[in-house]
């Protein structure tokens, strides 16, 4: 026998880098088409008693929120403010009858500006019922009315802390 030495010679494997980065970009791009966000279940604000005072009922004005309504002719355009049941002219009257359903003390709006320390109610929710095609800046004009006001101090009071919107028809 010889001593011969047979050579075998390795043969390199190489992955094709190519076709599984094109693979993890089809799925990527399936998974990012096809992904759904969920909706949102609801904002259950649940204020729990410490201990059952009474049997009664409570207040309807606790329940349920003051609606503001806004509407909007085709463009867009801001056509009307309605405060619960009252038709308003402005944003500014709508502040003033936000501010006096919320009002605690024997106030007024023009001597709150004036620096006098209103008392609110801090249990009111105000909902806001636009059109769908009202635009945007009325929407944030509104939500400026309701939530204060700014006194002679230049000083931000806080009428109402919980604005929300109602949803759409």
């Amino acid at each position: 026998m010889s001593n011969r030495r047979i050579k075998i010679e390795k043969s390199e494997s190489k992955l094709q880098m190519t076709s599984m980065i094109d693979v993890v970009f089809l799925l990527l791009a399936f998974f990012v088409v096809t992904y759904k966000t969920p909706e949102i279940e609801g904002d259950f604000n649940i204020r729990m008693p410490a201990e059952a005072q009474s049997n009664a009922a409570p207040e309807l004005d606790e329940l349920a929120p003051v609606t503001v309504k806004l509407t909007s002719d085709d463009n867009g355009n801001l056509t009307g403010i309605i405060f619960g049941e009252n038709k308003l002219d402005d944003m500014k009257s709508l502040r003033a009858a936000v501010f006096r359903y919320v009002i605690k003390n024997d106030l007024s709006f023009q001597e709150a500006r004036g620096g006098a320390v209103p008392e609110f109610r801090d249990d009111l929710e105000v909902e806001l019922d636009c059109d769908s095609n009202l635009r945007y800046e009325y929407a944030v004009e509104a939500i400026t009315a309701v939530t204060g006001y700014l006194n002679v101090d230049d000083q931000v009071v806080k009428m109402v802390d919980k604005v929300k919107f109602s949803p759409l028809k």
